[in-house]
This record gives C-alpha cells, structure tokens and sequence, in this order.
C-alpha cells in the first residue's frame, strides 16, 4: 500500500468522524455523565493523614563509614556530620523494607488495639500505608489512608511511637528516627476528581461515537451520489435523471438528492 493511499483512507476516516460531529459531541456529554454518576455512587470515601520522619545516626564510637579509616583507634574517633547522613540515607531502603513486613505491621496492629481497645490486624494497617523517601534527603513520609478518619489518624499516631522503637532494635540501634510532621487527622475526605473522571468519561464517549462512524461509513455500500458511482466502480456519469416525486410543489430548479443517475462505459 502506497504512501498516497494510506493518506487517502486517513483523510476518510476523519471525513467521516467529522461528519459526525454532533454524535461525537453526544456521547462524549454522556460518557462524562455517567463516569462522574458511577464515581459519585460507587466511589467509597477516602481519609489520609500523613507524618513524615527524619532518620539520623546516633552518636557511637563506631565508625558507619566503613572506610579504610576502621583500622584506627576508635576510642578517640567520632563520625563527621556528614558521614552519619549518608550512613542514615544509606540504610533508609532498609528500614523502609522493614516497615513494610507483616511483624512491624502487626506491631503497630497491636499498639492501637493497647491504646483504643480495637481488634486490627497486620493487613489492616499495611494496607493503608504508602512510604516515600525524601529525595537526596535522609526523611521518609508515611502515607496513611483509609475509610475511616480515625483509624487513619490513630494508624499515622502509632506509628509516631512504633517507627522511632523499631529503628532502636534494628542494626544495634545506629539510626533512629525524629518527627518532622507530626499526623493531623484529616477534616474532610479525598477529592474523588470529579473533573479528571469527567474529562475521561468524555474521552471514552468520544473514542466509541468515532468507531461507529467510522465502521457506519465504511461499512455502508450504497451509492449515494454519482461521486460516490466515478469513486467505486470508475464509470462516467452520462447524466441524472430528477426523482420528480420528491421535489417540492414549488417547482424548485434544483436538483433533488434522490436524482436518478445514468451511467455507461467507453464514453470519451
């Protein structure tokens, strides 16, 4: 297939969408219609409260550069305010993995049940958390979002105590952790994106109007004018006779669109 011709069926294919503009414009209305009436009934709301972390190293006599350095006495040494970052920052990925297994989170299950006299386990909580690290920074922030306002802010709470505790028993305790921003509970629930579902909605109205222009057009074989008879079957057109049964009482001069269309062939 020829360059020409893929411009050609790529000129029908918009001829034939535009063609059909209104319907586009139809259902594109419908489609947003539907989507915000299907989030606004099915779309359950959601609460976050957050709390964000700064991790850091804990003054020791051991060096956590793990240079060449090692082999000199310790006893005198003390690591380089920039050292301890970097170790801090080297070692969030781990700790983050730590968060993120069912025994912390169970951890943190049971620390809410002690404090509320609530019966949460594990999934509970590791469901509604989503840890991000700071870049180039040695803080991480925890995400906590649920269904319910309360227990999003008494998960973000927990965590406030349990993360610094956990931290303490990992790694002989080289890097703890210090709140930044403390949790707030949230006043209202998550924008469901009314306009971004609407603008989508929009979108799938549109794309499903156009495929059945497009299938209509190039599905419809009929011939409906005598371009459409020179197009398929590169015949002259001799000339047209008018269907005088619907033109108007008039008398119109014009020629009807129901014209009756003679053709032949070897006609120079």
């Amino acid at each position: 297939m020829s360059v020409l011709n893929i411009d050609e069926n790529i000129q029908k294919i918009l001829q034939a969408v535009l063609k059909k503009w209104k319907l586009l414009v139809i259902f594109a209305l419908i489609g947003a219609i539907l989507y915000v009436a299907y989030t606004a009934r099915f779309t359950v709301d959601r609460f976050s409260s957050s709390i964000e972390f700064l991790a850091y190293t804990v003054d020791s006599t051991e060096e956590l550069s793990g240079s060449s350095e090692s082999t000199q006495s310790t006893s005198s040494q003390r690591v380089s305010e920039t050292s301890k970052m970097n170790y801090a920052m080297k070692m969030l990925d781990t700790y983050i993995e730590i968060f993120s297994t069912n025994e912390f989170n169970q951890f943190v299950a049971d620390t809410i049940n002690d404090a509320h006299g609530t019966s949460y386990f594990s999934g509970t909580v590791k469901n509604a958390l989503i840890i991000t690290k700071v870049e180039n920074t040695a803080m991480f922030r925890i995400d906590v979002t649920t269904t319910d306002a309360d227990l999003s802010y008494n998960i973000a709470t927990a965590l406030e105590e349990c993360i610094p505790r956990a931290m303490s028993e990992t790694n002989n305790g080289l890097v703890s952790a210090s709140v930044q921003d403390p949790p707030q509970r949230a006043a209202s629930a998550a924008s469901r994106g009314y306009p971004k579902k609407a603008i989508l909605g929009a979108v799938f109205g549109i794309v499903i109007a156009a495929a059945y222009a497009v299938l209509r057009d190039f599905l419809d074989v009929r011939i409906r004018t005598a371009s459409d008879l020179t197009e398929r079957y590169d015949i002259p057109v001799l000339g047209s006779v008018p269907d005088f049964n619907k033109r108007s009482s008039s008398g119109s001069k014009k020629r009807g669109a129901g014209d009756k269309t003679v053709y032949g062939k070897g006609v120079e």
